[in-house]
């Protein structure tokens, strides 16, 4: 994260300002729009079934969600991997 120097106050504040949008700034929908889909592209889909499951213990429930989460790590690992061969 960069280091910024301000000269005063008053500085400071206006470059927070900037940074931040109002929640009444008509441009906030499409960034927001623009974020999601930049996330979308750098991480795969989490291909859990659909639906609502029953478990009989947490550790089960934990299990489930497990495996579907390091399936989804090892495929972000393999894109990587083959990016960087190419």
């Amino acid at each position: 994260m960069p280091v910024r120097k301000f000269r005063s106050i008053e500085e400071m504040n206006a470059f927070d300002r900037e940074r931040w949008m109002e929640c009444d700034d008509p441009r906030l929908g499409s960034r927001i729009e623009a974020l999601w889909n930049e996330w979308r592209d750098i991480l795969p889909p989490l291909n859990m079934p659909r639906g609502v499951h029953k478990f009989r213990s947490i550790e089960e429930m934990n299990a489930f969600r497990d495996r579907y989460e390091l399936e989804r790590i090892a495929n972000i690992r393999s894109q990587r991997v083959i990016k960087k061969a190419v």
